[in-house]
C-alpha cells in the first residue's frame, strides 16, 4: 500500500459498524452450531446445516486480523505502534472475562475428572492448544468451553507485531500466505505421525484441527481481506467496489447459499498435504466469508448490516463465552421444553425453540458483562499502557 493510500485509510472513522455486524454473524453461527449439537437425533440434513456454524470461529479470526491491522497501521502513522502496549491491551481485553468464565463453568459444571492444575495453567496462560492433553480433545476438563479458539487467538497476538511488519506490502502478504499454507500442510502430517500412536486417531485429528499451524491460513487470508478492503475504500470508483455496492444483496445471499452448499461437499477438516488440490472446509468457509465481508464493507446500508446484529457483535466475546452456559442450563432446568432426546419433527421444533431462547438470553447476559467487565478492563488496559514511550515502526511500502 502506498503512503498516500495508507493516509486516506487512516482518515476513515476508527469505528466500522460492518465489523460489529460480521462479529454478530460469527457468534450467531457458533450459537447455531452448539444448539444443533444438543440434539443427538436431529435429522441429518439439519445437523449438517447447523454444523456449518462451527466455522463462525474462522469469521472471528478473519475480522480479528483485519481490525488489528487497521489499528496497528493507524498507530504506526502516529508513531506509537508499540508491541508491549499491544500485548498488554490484548490481555486486558480478553483475559478478565475469560477468567471469569472459567470460574462460572467450574461452579456450574464441576469437572468430573477433578481439578487439574496443569490444565488450568495451560488455559490461563493461553497455551491450551499447544499440546493434545492441554486442549483437551476427547475427555478431561475443559476450563472454558470453546477455549481452544482463545488459545489460537492469543498465539496470533503473540506473533502479530512481527506479522504486521512483514505484510505491509503485496509481496509480504503473498509470502505470508505461502508460509501459512506450507506450515499447515507440512506440520499436520508430521505431527500426526508423532502423536497418533500415543493419543489415538480421534484425539490426534481433533488436536490437529485446533492447533495454530492449521489455523494460521485463516489469519493469512485476513491479511488479504485487509488489503482488499483498504483498496476498495481508497478506490471506490473501481470495478470491485462498484459491483459490491450495486449488487450487494444478491452477492450476500449468494454467500449464504454457498455456505449451505459447502455443508454437503466432502472436504477435509484440516490442512491436507495436497492443499492446491483439496481445500479444507474451514478454508472454503473463510473464502466465502471474505466475499461477504468485502461486500458488506462496501455496502454499509445493506439490510444485512442491521442494528440488532451489530449489537450482538458488540458483545460477541461475552456471548461466545456465555452461550454454552445458557444452553446447558436451559436443557437442565427445562428438560420438558428443551428435550435433548427429541426425535424427528419434534427435534426440529425443539431445536428452533432453544435457538430462539438462547440468542436473546445470551445477549442480555453478555450486554451486562460487556458493560461491567469488558469495558472497565479495556479502560484499565489503556491506562496501564498510557505514557509508554512511542515506538515508530513505519517502513516504506514495497509494491
Amino acid at each position: 500500500m502506498s503512503v498516500a493510500t495508507q493516509s486516506r485509510v487512516e482518515q476513515r472513522p476508527s469505528k466500522y459498524p460492518f465489523i460489529d455486524a460480521l462479529r454478530g454473524y460469527a457468534v450467531l453461527l457458533v450459537i447455531t452450531s452448539h444448539t444443533g449439537r444438543v440434539f443427538a437425533e436431529l435429522p441429518y440434513p439439519l445437523t449438517k446445516l447447523t454444523n456449518f456454524g462451527w466455522y463462525g470461529v474462522q469469521l472471528f479470526f478473519l475480522m480479528s486480523c483485519v481490525t488489528l491491522l487497521l489499528s496497528w497501521r493507524s498507530d504506526e502513522a502516529k508513531g506509537r505502534a508499540d508491541p508491549i502496549a499491544f500485548w498488554l491491551r490484548r490481555f486486558f481485553r480478553i483475559a478478565p472475562m475469560y477468567y471469569l468464565a472459567a470460574v462460572l463453568y467450574f461452579i456450574i459444571a464441576t469437572p468430573p475428572s477433578g481439578f487439574d492444575v496443569r490444565q488450568l495453567l495451560a488455559s490461563f496462560l493461553f497455551v491450551n492448544t499447544w499440546y493434545p492433553t492441554w486442549t483437551p480433545t476427547t475427555e478431561g476438563w475443559t476450563v472454558v468451553p470453546g477455549g481452544w479458539s482463545i488459545g489460537v487467538e492469543f498465539t496470533f497476538y503473540l506473533l502479530f507485531p512481527l506479522i504486521a511488519f512483514l505484510v505491509r506490502s503485496r509481496r509480504g502478504v503473498i509470502l505470508f500466505c505461502a508460509f501459512a499454507v506450507a506450515a499447515g500442510s507440512l506440520a499436520n502430517p508430521i505431527a500426526r505421525d508423532i502423536l497418533i500412536d500415543r493419543y489415538g486417531k480421534v484425539a490426534t485429528d481433533n488436536f490437529l484441527y485446533f492447533w495454530f499451524p492449521n489455523q494460521l491460513i485463516v489469519f493469512a487470508l485476513g491479511t488479504i481481506l485487509y488489503r482488499i478492503l483498504t483498496f476498495t475504500w481508497t478506490h471506490p470508483d473501481t470495478l470491485l467496489p462498484r459491483l459490491a455496492r450495486r449488487y450487494a444483496t444478491p452477492i450476500l445471499l449468494g454467500c449464504v447459499a454457498a455456505c449451505i452448499v459447502t455443508t454437503h461437499v466432502p472436504l477435509p477438516e484440516r490442512m491436507p498435504p495436497a492443499l492446491l488440490v483439496v481445500v479444507p472446509r474451514f478454508v472454503a468457509a473463510s473464502l466465502i466469508f471474505m466475499v461477504f465481508a468485502t461486500t458488506l464493507g462496501n455496502a454499509p446500508r445493506n439490510l444485512f448490516n442491521n442494528r440488532p446484529i451489530r449489537l450482538l457483535g458488540k458483545v460477541s466475546f461475552s456471548a461466545y463465552l456465555l452461550h454454552f452456559a445458557v444452553l446447558q442450563q436451559a436443557t437442565a432446568m427445562l428438560p420438558s421444553i428443551f428435550n435433548p432426546h427429541a426425535t424427528g419433527w419434534t427435534a426440529i421444533g425443539t431445536c428452533l425453540a432453544l435457538w430462539l431462547f438462547t440468542i436473546p438470553t445470551t445477549f442480555v447476559l453478555s450486554f451486562a458483562t460487556y458493560r461491567w467487565v469488558e469495558e472497565p478492563m479495556i479502560a484499565v488496559g489503556r491506562r496501564f499502557t498510557f505514557g509508554r514511550g512511542r515506538l515508530a515502526v513505519a517502513a516504506p511500502s514495497i509494491p
